[in-house]
């Protein structure tokens, strides 16, 4: 008798595990969700809106206007993007930890274009919060290529095609997810997320200020909305959408 238990405990143990596991990864994936959504919003429409009321820059014309109209609550929108940046890791990462063998190709490539990404766009961050302001009284003329106040800067590179390769992260990381209408609307978000960023980088690269012309900001607009409705869907879906590659993991074990 008490041996039958011990078999038993011992067959039904792998499978607690597994299933902890993927419960603990399932709301890691959630919490990233929501870490996403909380800096895409915070450090898009919001910090957006609070410069504009406070201290707006007005168009690039020069460094010396640039410096003119500096104020420190300027760095606001790459402050609270670090938010976002986490978030982004975090969502990769957790991916990763739930696929199962056959994803893990994908999910392995998506970390690292999640990694490129994190690199470039914190590098920029870092440039925006740091650097600039610690120079900007000696108002050097290569500050007209460091800040994003000049859409044509070297700044919009790291941040367009830093995000380009995020895009293609979440187009690797998209076939996981599904099993549900909800889930299938999170996997052509994250599809179209990539598409959109991949566009965005390239007509960077051909059109001089493209960010900040009409067709720019649209496509900041609505880049903001796909991440905001893609990664609030993950928040709130049960599992996050990931599909049964996970399931099936665990019920393997």
């Amino acid at each position: 008798m008490r041996r039958s238990r011990l078999l038993t405990l011992e067959r039904t143990e792998p499978r607690i595990t597994a299933m902890t596991a993927l419960l603990s990864g399932s709301q890691a994936l959630r919490t990233a969700g929501t870490l996403v959504l909380v800096g895409a919003v915070l450090s898009g429409p919001v910090a957006m809106l609070v410069v504009a009321q406070l201290s707006p820059q007005p168009a690039w014309i020069g460094v010396s206007a640039f410096a003119d109209n500096y104020h420190p609550v300027q760095v606001l929108p790459y402050l609270l993007g670090y938010i976002l940046l986490a978030g982004f890791v975090f969502f990769s990462a957790s991916c990763h930890a739930l696929a199962a063998a056959h994803l893990r190709p994908r999910t392995s490539a998506a970390l690292v274009f999640t990694g490129i990404y994190a690199a470039l766009v914190f590098t920029n961050y870092t440039i925006q919060l740091g650097f600039i302001p610690r120079v900007l009284n000696d108002r050097p003329a290569y500050l007209s290529v460091l800040t994003m106040a000049n859409p044509e800067s070297f700044a919009w590179f790291l941040e367009m095609f830093g995000y380009a390769a995020m895009g293609v992260a979440t187009w690797l990381l998209a076939p996981a997810f599904g099993g549900s209408r909800r889930a299938d609307v999170i996997r052509y978000l994250l599809i179209a997320n990539g598409v959109l960023s991949i566009i965005g980088a390239a007509c960077t690269a051909l059109f001089d200020g493209w960010v900040f012309s009409a067709a720019g900001l649209v496509s900041f607009a609505g880049w903001n909305l796909l991440i905001a409705a893609c990664f609030l869907l993950i928040a709130i879906t049960s599992g996050g959408g990931f599909e049964g590659s996970a399931k099936g993991k665990a019920h393997d074990a």
